[in-house]
C-alpha cells in the first residue's frame, strides 16, 4: 500500500502547476464543458496509469534490486526538472471542440511528463504496479477534477511559485534518494 500513497502524493504534487491542469482549466473556461470534460480526464487518468503500470511490469525485472533506488532518483530528477523548465504553454486562440484530440493529449501528457516518470519509477521500485498506477491515476483525476471545478480560480493561484516549490522538492527528493539509496 505504501506504493499507493507515495506515488498519490508526488503525482498530486507534480500535476498541481503542472501543464495539464492548467491546460483543463483553460479548456473549461473556453469550451464551458464541465462533464464532457471530466470524462475525458477520468479517462486519460485510468489509461496513463495503466499503461505506465504495464511498462514498470515490463522493465522491473530486467533491473537489478540495487538499482531500483537509482531509477527512482533519477525519474524524480527528471520529473523536477519537468516541472520547473516546462511551463504552461500560452492560451490557443481557437481551442479543439475534439473530445479525441482532449483525452490523447491529456494521456500522452500522463505517460511522458512528470507524472509518468513518477508512477513508472515508484512501480519498479516497489513491484507493485498496479497500486502505484492507481495512487497515480487517483491523484490526476483529483488535480485535473479540481482545475476544471476552480478553473479561473486556479489559473489566479501563484502557479510559478507553486511550479518551483514543487519542482526544487522533486529535486531535493531525488538527490537525497541517490544519495541515501
Amino acid at each position: 500500500m505504501p506504493s499507493f500513497f507515495l506515488t498519490f502524493v508526488a503525482v498530486a504534487a507534480a500535476m498541481l502547476a503542472g501543464r495539464d491542469a492548467v491546460r483543463v482549466a483553460r479548456l473549461h473556461l473556453a469550451l464551458g464543458w464541465t462533464l464532457p470534460l471530466a470524462m475525458t480526464v477520468v479517462l486519460a487518468a485510468l489509461a496513463g496509469g495503466a499503461l505506465a503500470a504495464w511498462i514498470a511490469d515490463e522493465f522491473s525485472p530486467l533491473i537489478r534490486p540495487q538499482i531500483k533506488p537509482l531509477v527512482v532518483g533519477l525519474a524524480l530528477g527528471l520529473a523536477g526538472l519537468e516541472v520547473l523548465l516546462r511551463v504552461p504553454p500560452d492560451t490557443p486562440r481557437e481551442p479543439t471542440r475534439s473530445m479525441g484530440a482532449i483525452t490523447l493529449v491529456l494521456l500522452l501528457g500522463m505517460v511522458t511528463d512528470a507524472s509518468g516518470f513518477i508512477i513508472l519509477s515508484i512501480a519498479i521500485a516497489t513491484g507493485e504496479p498496479l497500486l502505484a498506477a492507481a495512487g497515480g491515476a487517483s491523484a490526476a483525476i483529483l488535480v485535473l477534477g479540481a482545475a476544471i471545478l476552480a478553473a479561473q480560480d486556479w489559473l489566479a493561484l501563484p502557479l510559478t511559485l507553486i511550479r518551483r516549490i514543487v519542482g526544487g522538492g522533486l529535486l531535493l527528493a531525488a538527490a537525497l534518494i541517490a544519495v541515501l539509496g
